[in-house]
């Protein structure tokens, strides 16, 4: 342990004053479930993407799954995600009795490889893009005559390609506001389409009481406490890009010879989720997890082998080749805009110093 020194977590929120503000004012208003909050941040989510319609939700996973219903996607329809994904991926497809179809990943982006997708699921009639740790999933490449494509932009929100506004290519987009994500209400997700006729979907399956006709629905909205907090956070969101970039750029200057990290980290207008180091292999990795944590910084295993979505279904390894190797290999540093100067330069050394 670094005598003196307080563990540094790997992610923290970082709830301003502001925030606090928000929150308070909505508690002292006397209307704490869905209201005015909701539909502001649903306003803020399409004035950011230039247009549109919003229903946020009570979460990332909620979305995923109203996205599904809305899109009309079929009872054992295939859905292809990529295996290097968070397993919400899978719940959300089985709670709409579709079928998974798993697919291995890009080296570079961590994203769904598109020759991978157009060699293995050519029948797949809808795909989850995740835009992994804030990178552009190829969704051009992913285009289908008759096929659905959600673009999963929990790790993206704010971010933008050279194509454009992540989130702005597919049929339907969906966001998180969870603890650790870039905006938090503490839980909440959102629905955003250009297609109004979606939308309205989403917002009819959301909307579950006081209705004049019955078809099972579900309580799946969102509070105006989340909201406001998450409101209140989405009136930074440039600096929160900006300062997550300036963190990026250090650690950068800081790598530790040999590793290597995703691609594309200091493109314009790149949202930078995570920051994820990629080893040579798995024991240097370790290394470096032993080493960083012997002074008190907290740095995870993103994804375990264990978690990646083709061995939750008990498929073949080998055929998953690129997300197995980034299981061995991978780490995830803390990093958020909440870091001190003090931390990242701490941080910054501390990579500095490793060898193996």
């Amino acid at each position: 342990m670094a005598h003196g020194r307080a563990m540094i977590p790997h992610n923290r929120p970082l709830i301003t004053a502001e925030d606090r503000a928000a929150v308070d004012a909505v508690l002292s208003s006397g209307w704490v479930a869905q209201g005015p909050q909701v539909q502001a941040l649903e306003g803020g989510i399409a004035r950011l993407n230039g247009g549109g319609g919003s229903c946020a939700v009570s979460s990332g996973t909620a979305a995923l799954f109203l996205a599904l219903k809305a899109l009309n996607v079929e009872v054992g329809a295939k859905v292809a995600v990529p295996t290097y994904a968070c397993s919400a991926l899978l719940n959300a497809i089985y709670m709409a009795e579709a079928k998974p179809y798993i697919v291995d990943v890009q080296p570079d982006s961590f994203c769904l490889d598109p020759v991978a997708l157009a060699q293995e699921a050519v029948d797949a009639a809808c795909v989850i893009a995740v835009h992994t740790y804030g990178a552009a999933a190829d969704i051009a490449a992913m285009r289908q005559s008759g096929r659905k494509l959600i673009e999963d932009c929990c790790h993206s929100l704010g971010g933008a390609s050279k194509q454009g506004q992540l989130g702005a290519e597919g049929d339907v987009a969906v966001y998180s506001f969870y603890a650790t994500k870039i905006i938090t209400g503490g839980q909440g997700g959102l629905v955003w389409s250009t297609h109004s006729e979606v939308i309205e979907r989403v917002r009819d399956y959301r909307q579950f009481d006081c209705r004049k006709d019955y078809i099972p629905r579900f309580n799946l909205q969102m509070t105006d406490i989340q909201a406001a907090m998450a409101n209140s956070q989405m009136t930074r969101i440039d600096d929160i890009r900006m300062r997550r970039q300036l963190i990026a750029k250090r650690y950068l200057d800081a790598l530790p010879v040999g590793f290597s990290t995703q691609t594309g980290l200091m493109e314009i207008n790149r949202m930078v989720y995570r920051f994820v180091l990629v080893a040579p292999d798995i024991k240097y990795r370790d290394a470096l997890l032993r080493h960083m944590r012997k002074a008190n910084i907290n740095c995870v295993i993103p994804i375990e082998r264990y978690e990646l979505l083709h061995n939750y279904m008990k498929l073949d390894p080998s055929n998953f080749p690129v997300a197995e190797n980034l299981a061995d290999t991978t780490l995830s540093i803390p990093f958020y805009p909440g870091l001190s100067d003090s931390d990242i330069e701490y941080i910054c050394n501390t990579l500095r110093k490793f060898n193996l």
